[in-house]
């Protein structure tokens, strides 16, 4: 048997030259402590003498071996949390991010001034974005993805939090697929935006499906123009589009949506002061 001090001391060294000190213990406490040893932060201080089972530290060994593999750590467990709520997740969708959660606040903060009728959330992966919208927002809300795995997973995620959400199949860069979508109020999107050269080869991200994150180096904004592209046929009059963003093309981006004929547009800061958010209003 082996008490948990100790345990968190191996489970230190073993990582120490991967991973800086600081991410180590927030893995430690945010999933160690929590998901495996099913203890508070304070409870595994208070019983750092205290001695855990050899399943969990089994658990603990075969974390430390994923981690170790460049794997995230989410991949681990299955699961991740967005808004404090849990979504199960697997490498055919991207990881939520604590940032987007940011924009999900933006969308609700709007929708109390008036409620939308339709809110379509495109590239939802896990369905994070759409399924918090929709237990917020009293509105029909449409999620669209490419990928049939993603949307299983979505569906999936939507079925264990209870809501409506109807899932659909469309390529977002095809123009014949537009047809296929209703007028609606809200267009919400976290779409691809991180180009190959800026991430290192060793990043962890390259463990996340490729199609979810990255875009062409020469067309970085390619997403935003056939999402503006939709949003000048089908965007209701009044209506409001909600992007995640790269810091990188901001200036870019707001040319672009100028081009296309919206010029009410605002750029929100995330909680790290970076240029993550715009919203564009009809």
């Amino acid at each position: 048997m082996i008490s948990i001090s100790s345990v968190k001391k191996q489970f230190q060294k073993k990582l120490i030259n991967i991973f800086p000190i600081s991410e180590i213990l927030a893995i430690w406490r945010r999933w160690v402590v929590k998901e495996i040893l099913k203890k508070t932060f304070l409870d595994s201080i208070l019983d750092e003498d205290k001695t855990i089972s050899n399943k969990e530290n089994k658990k603990i060994n075969l974390l430390i071996e994923h981690l170790l593999s460049n794997q995230p750590v989410q991949y681990f467990f299955g699961y991740s949390y967005f808004k404090n709520l849990k979504f199960y997740i697997n490498d055919s969708v991207l990881i939520p991010r604590p940032e987007t959660e940011e924009l999900v606040d933006l969308v609700i903060k709007e929708s109390i001034k008036k409620l939308p009728n339709c809110i379509i959330d495109i590239g939802t992966g896990s369905g994070c974005i759409a399924i918090v919208l929709k237990k917020k927002i009293k509105s029909k809300m449409i999620a669209l993805d490419i990928s049939e795995s993603a949307l299983s997973q979505a569906s999936k995620n939507a079925h264990n939090h209870d809501v409506d959400i109807e899932f659909n199949k469309i390529d977002i860069l095809s123009l014949d697929d537009y047809q296929l979508l209703p007028k609606i109020d809200y267009i919400v999107s976290n779409p691809p935006y991180v180009t190959r050269s800026e991430i290192s080869r060793n990043s962890i991200i390259h463990s996340e499906p490729h199609n979810a994150i990255f875009v062409p180096d020469k067309h970085p904004l390619i997403f935003y123009e056939s999402i503006l592209r939709l949003a000048n046929r089908n965007l209701n009059i009044g209506g409001k589009i909600f992007f995640e963003i790269n810091p990188k093309f901001v200036s870019e981006l707001v040319n672009m949506i100028k081009n296309y004929r919206f010029f009410n547009i605002e750029i929100h800061k995330d909680f790290f002061g970076k240029k993550r958010f715009i919203i564009v209003s009809s």
